[in-house]
This record gives structure tokens, sequence and C-alpha cells, in this order.
């Protein structure tokens, strides 16, 4: 049988703040024991710890940054169906009171309708356009007398300017959870690395006391699973 080792340990954010709130008022009580062992091990080693733990309890609720984009999703969902069926009517109009296509597919850009039905981005291009021509007086006549509402360009307005906010809104958060989420696995690997350090040096320090040793026990055994582990053949 081949000899293997374990090359990573996967644990959850929570779970490593929560070992590292565990070990250090064990560290700090022993920093003088792991200096004499290694000089790294200094009080600015501990100091750092505690900022690490520090700040991963204060970093953002993913849970509520995550609601707030489902809450954005939702209404745009919500706005862009309506901005669908606004640009079906849209076209009935312009079909009865226009009749030269070339006008209607250059001009309120339905051949680009299809793609736009797929995209928040293109269809507020696409709205903002039919907008800014049904606005014109000679072309907004001859739409009224094809039985266009009078408030149909001002409703069509507010609706393009809701979705353009929703949409703004939206890439905003997905940004700060993005930047939020990098900040995270960079805490999360310099917490683990510490800990790590902290914990196998702890192996050698405390050999002979395993009641003591028990403190640094990164990997809780009652809660091992093979799957957590990924394994690297040395032959």
């Amino acid at each position: 049988m081949e000899d293997t080792i374990p090359i990573q340990w996967y644990s959850t954010y929570n779970e490593i703040i929560g070992k590292a709130q565990k070990i250090q008022p064990y560290f700090a009580a022993d920093l003088a024991l792991f200096n004499d062992f290694d000089r790294w091990y200094t009080p600015a080693v501990n100091t750092e710890l505690l900022s690490g733990i520090n700040l991963g309890q204060q970093y953002f609720s993913e849970t509520q940054l995550l609601g707030e984009i489902k809450r954005v999703t939702d209404l745009l969902d919500i706005t862009f169906s309506a901005a669908i069926q606004y640009y079906d009517e849209l076209n009935h109009y312009v079909k009865l009171g226009l009749h030269d296509t070339a006008l209607r597919d250059e001009t309120f850009g339905n051949a680009g309708f299809e793609t736009a039905r797929h995209s928040i981005k293109t269809m507020i291009a696409l709205l903002n356009q039919a907008h800014a021509v049904i606005s014109q007086p000679g072309i907004q006549l001859l739409l009224l007398a094809a039985y266009m509402p009078a408030a149909f360009a001002d409703e069509l307005a507010g609706l393009i300017h809701e979705m353009s906010a929703l949409y703004r809104e939206l890439k905003n958060l997905k940004r700060q959870h993005l930047l939020a989420t990098r900040e995270r696995i960079d805490l999360f690997n310099s917490l683990w690395d510490t800990m790590s350090e902290i914990c196998d040096d702890a192996q050698i320090i405390f050999a002979n006391h395993p009641e003591r040793l028990e403190n640094y026990d990164l990997y809780d055994a009652e809660n091992w699973h093979v799957d957590q582990v990924e394994f690297i053949h040395l032959n």
C-alpha cells in the first residue's frame, strides 16, 4: 500500500473563526513556551491573531447581502417582464400608426428585440431608443392616432428609470459581494496559516502533556470525515 499524507483540510469560514477564538487564549498564556521553541512566536503574532478574529466577527453578514441581491433581482425580474410587455404593446401601436417597415425595424429596434428579451442591459438600451423616437412630435402624433395612450411615453420613461436604477443597484451589490468574498478568503487563509503553525508546533511543545495538547486540537476527530481531506501519494 502506498504511503499517503493529507495535504488539505476543508473547514468553513465560521469554523475557523470559532477555532481561533477557542485556541487564542491558550496560545496567549503559553506564548513564552512557543517563543522558546521558535523566536517567530512574538507578542505580535498573538496581536495579529486577535485582530484577525475581531475582523472576522465584524465582517459583513453574507446572508444579509445575498438576501439583498435576491430582493433586487426579484424586483428587476418583475420590471423586466413589464418592459417586455410595454415593448410588445408599443409594437402594436407602431404597426398601426407607421407603415414603413424599415422605420419600424431600424428606428424602434425591432430587429434586436429577441436579443433584448434575454438581456436587461440590451433591453434598457432598446427602450431608451424607442422612447426617444416616440417622444418626437411627428411620430407621437401618428402613434396617438393609432390609439397609443397619451401617458404611454411618460410611463415608459418611468419604467426605464426604475429598471436602470435596479440594474445599477444589483451590479453594485454583486461587486460588494465579490470584494467581500475575496477579503474573507484572504482572512481565512491568513488565520488558517497561523493556526496551523501554532497547532503543529504544539504537537512538539506539549508532546508529554496530552491534557494541554488538547487545547490545540485544530481538527475535531469526532467531526472528521475522510472526504474532508485530500490525499497525495508519496510514491
